[in-house]
């Protein structure tokens, strides 16, 4: 009766010890299939942003840059104070003038330094062009 015992106690330990290899490999291979999946669908979806975002990013950031560099190298003051151009409607009397500043400060605009809201009349008494007389200009710009 022992033999037999033995023989039982022997195979418990060989099952055992092939059941443990067994578990161990499909926990390796788990492993190593998740690892593989996280990877891929990290890639896969790093591709997809780039395909879809890129794009868009690209060509919008190009446009942005472009008109604001443009605008930035010949104007810098353009973005925190833009600059209001005298019409026939509104100050007349500035068109032309090498004085004018024309630029919104907030709300409110600043003509020059002489007249900061603006001359009252058609003409202005200070006011000089490039070497043009101010009625002159003013046929010109008609």
């Amino acid at each position: 009766m022992d033999n037999w015992q033995k023989d039982l106690t022997q195979w418990m330990e060989n099952v055992t010890v092939a059941v443990e290899g067994f578990v161990d490999e499909v926990g390796q291979s788990v492993e190593t299939a998740a690892e593989d999946f996280q990877n891929d669908l990290v890639r896969e979806i790093d591709q997809f942003i780039d395909d879809v975002f890129t794009p868009l990013v690209d060509v919008s950031f190009e446009e942005e840059f472009h008109y604001y560099y443009h605008d930035y190298n010949e104007d810098p003051d353009f973005l925190l104070s833009p600059k209001v151009e005298p019409t026939h409607n509104v100050h007349p009397a500035c068109r032309g003038c090498i004085h004018y500043h024309g630029r919104l400060y907030g709300r409110h605009l600043f003509v020059c330094g002489m007249h900061p809201y603006g001359s009252n009349n058609e003409t202005c008494p200070d006011w000089e062009g490039s070497g043009e007389k101010q009625g002159v200009s003013e046929q010109h710009r008609n």
